[in-house]
């Protein structure tokens, strides 16, 4: 059975979990914090990806148009409406 120093123990380390149990609390809500940052991270670099990667598609396609006018060019003269 449960003695009188089982009961004190108990007593005793009802105060100690409540306050380890705010603690955990605690620390899960900073975790959650920078989770929530991270995320808002990375978007924001995602978003900087995808950005770029338009730039440079824009870049190669404005390339590939100037190289095939000026071939037209080259072939069939400088033609005018």
């Amino acid at each position: 059975m449960i003695d009188v120093k089982d009961l004190e123990d108990v007593r005793l380390s009802r105060p100690v979990s409540v306050t380890d149990l705010w603690d955990i609390d605690d620390r899960i809500d900073r975790l959650s914090d920078c989770v929530e940052r991270l995320e808002k991270v990375l978007e924001a670099f995602i978003l900087l990806y995808q950005k770029e990667r338009v730039k440079s598609w824009e870049l190669i396609l404005q390339e590939m148009t100037r190289e095939m006018v000026q071939k037209k060019g080259n072939n069939y003269g400088n033609r005018t409406g």
